[in-house]
């Protein structure tokens, strides 16, 4: 079934893509990682600026393949002594970090290699550069933006810190001035605004964006993130937290919720960096059977989805939470907020429950209806993987792009 979904997904794709040239720039997030092996196959990728591990252009070979023509050693030397001089400075909560200059570099650096082709599609905060070079060759321009609207996440971030009397200037999460400038001027300058859920569009919305924000559901690797080949054994009530472990993602709701239910037999999990804006909430909520696993490589993310009964995404704010995709296609049900972009890929009731942002009340009683009905949780977990089956494998995200970006060539 899922090499049918593939191949089905693939031919959605028009011979007539042939005509359209795209040069495509990215950085770690997962789901584009198989994005330029598409466009290569479909005859339509001209080129590929690529900024995470390092800065990079690649193009396709002869045989369509990618190989890399040309590399930065100076921006990979300079962001070295940038952030390394950076994290030696003493109280550097106070000091903003130089993402904003390192941003700046880089794409003064790409910038030189936007060639000439049909759409250019750069990455927010690393493009203003390169999008002026496109315009000069009258290519489409669009921006890809994973979040919300940069001035709503950084209102979400300021509320948390209020709600948990943190100084702003100690959360990571919160954002310099001048980078939230650098992508409204990018913002500006783009033809098209891409988003990953309604919820990011509705931001850009209010922001004066709503002829500029699409949206272009995001996929997932369902082959890597698969239900396990057994049923588990234990009878353990096993929910998993996969992500930044910081206020923003509504940690402190999660733990008062998990707290107040005192559940027998049951144990969170938590699986990413935890920030030292945390420690007060561990502090005070941190129950006995709370584990902390630190950040996992992705091999080990995906046997723990394995290990798991269920997923809580907690967000107060999400572009769009990848894990809820991971975690449905590894066969689980999830629990997550209204501000995670789960309501363009949950049903509620089908494969989850989706509760309101910041209420641990509604957080709680969600997990306990699940902890209290294994076998309907288990029910809505297949549905889960049959949800990312039919609509959000990565082949279904490759043919979503490349059917917009023939629709904005035409």
């Amino acid at each position: 079934m899922n090499t049918t979904v593939d191949i089905h997904a693939r031919n959605m794709i028009s011979k007539e893509s042939h005509q359209i040239s795209v040069t495509l720039s990215f950085g770690s997030d997962p789901f584009q990682q198989r994005m330029p092996e598409a466009l290569s196959q479909c005859g339509m990728l001209r080129r590929v600026l690529r900024f995470s591990p390092e800065l990079a252009v690649l193009e396709p070979n002869e045989t369509g393949s990618l190989i890399v023509v040309k590399t930065f050693p100076q921006y990979r030397l300079a962001s070295r002594l940038l952030w390394g001089a950076w994290s030696r400075l003493p109280g550097r909560g106070r000091v903003p970090t130089p993402i904003v200059a390192s941003a700046w570099f880089a794409d003064r650096l790409a910038s030189k290699y936007v060639p000439q082709s049909s759409i250019f599609q750069g990455y927010t905060a690393l493009c203003r550069a390169c999008l002026q070079a496109a315009k000069r060759h009258r290519a489409v321009t669009l921006v890809l933006n994973t979040s919300l609207h940069p001035r709503d996440w950084q209102r979400e971030v300021i509320a948390e810190c209020r709600n948990f009397s943190i100084n702003p200037r100690h959360c990571d999460s919160a954002l310099p001035a001048s980078l939230i400038r650098r992508r409204e001027r990018e913002y500006e300058l783009c033809d098209k605004i891409l988003v990953l859920s309604s919820l990011a569009q509705r931001t850009f919305e209010e922001h004066g964006y709503e002829k500029k924000a699409v949206v272009v559901w995001p996929g997932v690797d369902h082959q890597f993130f698969k239900p396990p080949n057994e049923p588990r054994q234990d009878d353990l009530f096993r929910v998993c937290f996969v992500g930044r472990v910081e206020l923003a993602k509504g940690i402190g709701y999660l733990l008062t919720a998990w707290k107040r239910l005192a559940l027998p037999n049951a144990e969170l999990v938590l699986i990413g960096k935890v920030y030292p804006e945390t420690n007060l909430l561990f502090t005070k909520y941190r129950a006995e059977n709370v584990r902390l696993l630190g950040r996992l490589p992705a091999e080990e993310v995906a046997k723990q989805y394995q290990k798991s009964s269920l997923l809580v995404l907690p967000s107060v704010h999400e572009g769009f939470g990848l894990v809820l995709l991971e975690a449905m296609a590894s066969g689980l049900p999830v629990v997550a907020t209204d501000r995670s972009g789960a309501v363009d890929c949950v049903e509620a009731g089908k494969e989850g429950l989706v509760v309101p942002a910041r209420n641990a009340e509604a957080l709680a009683e969600a997990i306990l209806w699940c902890y209290q009905h294994r076998d309907r949780s288990r029910t809505m977990g297949r549905a889960a993987r049959t949800k990312i089956e039919q609509r959000f494998t990565l082949a279904h995200y490759e043919a979503r792009q490349i059917a917009l970006y023939r629709s904005l060539a035409s």
